[in-house]
């Protein structure tokens, strides 16, 4: 899975990319070429964790954030890995659409403040943006960045969550952390 955004007034892509740990085999079955000085690469991924499935985050200039890769490794209740293949695909391609557009205003992901309100208006309001979205899919992009910033919040890599949570009493008394700003109001309820 790959975003790719055209900067205008340039010919080359700069986004950010994902790409997926390979099953079985191929995790080895790389040309010796391709990873010259690397070829212990499936035992340094087995040493920190790294399993088949899981998501590597690169940048623009080609590098791989560890932070980003840690969630990617991130298990328990709330972790990455909990969720299911089509919600991980989701949020990785949701995520690298937000790094991409932080990128573009020379900003990292972990100084992130007031660049999610701007990215939520580009993405859904913004004229010069052709390719505007809806309400569900702005819920689902905050619920990706909802899961990015809090798993950061936990792992103290930033000291305030960017996104505006509020506490609410659950339906078994227990209190919770939901997103202040609720559902768009232009959401359609899932199927």
């Amino acid at each position: 899975m790959c975003v790719l955004i055209l900067v205008e007034g340039s010919t080359a892509l700069v986004a950010w990319r994902v790409f997926w740990v390979p099953r079985g085999a191929a995790r080895g079955g790389l040309h010796a070429g391709l990873l010259e000085g690397w070829e212990d690469l499936a035992a340094r991924e087995d040493q920190v964790g790294v399993l088949a499935g899981d998501p590597v985050s690169l940048s623009p200039d080609y590098r791989v954030d560890v932070h980003l890769a840690a969630y990617g490794r991130s298990t328990g209740r709330n972790g990455f890995r909990s969720t299911t293949a089509e919600t991980k695909r989701n949020y990785a391609t949701d995520v690298c659409l937000l790094l991409t557009f932080l990128w573009r205003r020379a900003r990292g992901w972990l100084e992130t403040t007031r660049d999610l309100e701007d990215f939520e208006h580009w993405r859904r309001f913004a004229d010069a943006n052709p390719e505007r979205i809806g309400g569900s899919k702005s819920d689902r992009e905050a619920a990706a960045f909802t899961s990015l910033f809090r798993w950061a919040e936990r792992n103290k890599l930033i000291e305030q969550n960017p996104v505006v949570m509020k506490e609410v009493v659950g339906r078994y008394g227990e209190v919770l952390q939901v997103r202040a700003a609720g559902r768009a109001k232009d959401a359609r309820p899932s199927k």
